[in-house]
């Protein structure tokens, strides 16, 4: 891997529509594509496919970002946190590609947004710079 060029940046736009049409067709695919919590998180939606397009987006963009493609459907965990950012918790192998190339889950960062259409993620990887530096008045 010492060629490598890893790309730092991914991008994913994912029709909500489309997901909300293979959900229906096929209910389990939830249990292929989505983590437990993920599950949990998006079923509590009315318009539920919206937040499954945009998890699904994320992971497209993480996997970019890294430059390994979608190796394992299920490897890239959005993470949701009150007042706080959504994170990439990464697993199984493409955990193990990302730790061979160096990379840290805290230097993956995404964003998501999604309307009545598309779900759209971006994905940045900051190798060796520093991370979130707290806010005046903020406690770490």
């Amino acid at each position: 891997m010492n060629d490598f060029v890893v790309p730092e940046v991914g991008v994913d736009v994912v029709d909500c529509e489309r997901m909300k049409f293979a959900l229906e067709r096929t209910p389990r695919i939830r249990q292929r594509l989505f983590t437990e919590d993920e599950i949990s998180y998006c079923e509590k939606f009315r318009f539920f496919e919206r937040h499954y397009a945009v998890r699904w987006a994320a992971k497209e963009a993480v996997c970019k970002a890294l430059g390994c493609g979608l190796i394992q459907w299920n490897g890239v965990e959005v993470i949701r946190q009150r007042r706080r950012a959504p994170t990439a918790r990464l697993m199984g192998k493409i955990k193990k590609f990302a730790e061979r190339l160096g990379i840290k889950e805290e230097e993956i960062s995404i964003s998501l947004t999604h309307s009545e259409l598309s779900a759209v993620a971006v994905c940045t990887i900051r190798r060796g710079r520093q991370q979130h530096q707290p806010l005046p008045g903020e406690t770490t």
